[in-house]
């Protein structure tokens, strides 16, 4: 369920930035989180597909400090966040009885997922919903967990962690490109 502007908008304002949220963790989960983010640099090609965005846009996730996909999503999202510079706002906010609007409305497969991200328009309009884990991290669930029963046909990336990195990117990226084409934003700019 996509959340309305004033719910996503009160939620964002009692966001953390990235290193606040790592600190507010306990200290044996902030290590995960500082070793993520040291690995996620982005490449020059990655760099090069934040370049064309011109749309402000704020991104809230709903995650644990203890979560190690939290982690590597966050970190990622935080590497992406600076490369954009002033157009991407990112906020973190716990999994914790002060967020339960937000945790019971937007349960996924009816369970408590972390992390949760929500993309939205500068104006805090809702623009998409990402949540539990990627894609690449769920191949690689059900080859561990299926063996050779796993149906998964793509090959196993030659770097796990990267790889969430660029399916972050894509997503992000997917989202730039709605809001650089929206109609109502593109009137609101006058482009």
């Amino acid at each position: 369920m996509l959340m309305t502007a004033t719910i996503l908008r009160e939620a964002f304002q009692q966001g953390l930035s990235f290193k606040e949220f790592i600190e507010a963790g306990e200290e044996h989960h902030q290590q995960q989180w500082h070793e993520r983010f040291g690995r996620l640099e982005l490449d020059q090609v990655q760099a090069a597909r934040i370049e064309p965005f011109i749309r402000p846009m704020k991104i809230l996730c709903l995650t644990g400090q203890w979560c190690g996909d939290c982690a590597l999503q966050g970190a990622a999202l935080q590497r992406i966040a600076e490369a954009a510079g002033d157009l991407v706002e990112l906020r973190f906010i716990p999994r914790s009885d002060e967020f339960a609007e937000l945790i019971v409305a937007n349960r996924i497969n009816d369970g408590y997922r972390v992390p949760l991200t929500w993309f939205m328009a500068e104006d805090f309009h809702p623009c998409a919903r990402f949540g539990d884990r990627t894609l690449s991290r769920y191949r690689s669930m059900a080859r561990k967990t299926l063996g050779d029963d796993a149906p998964v046909i793509a090959e196993q990336p030659e770097d796990p962690v990267r790889e969430v990195l660029e399916e972050m990117l894509d997503e992000v990226e997917r989202v730039q490109w709605l809001l650089r084409l929206s109609p109502r934003l593109r009137e609101l700019h006058g482009d």
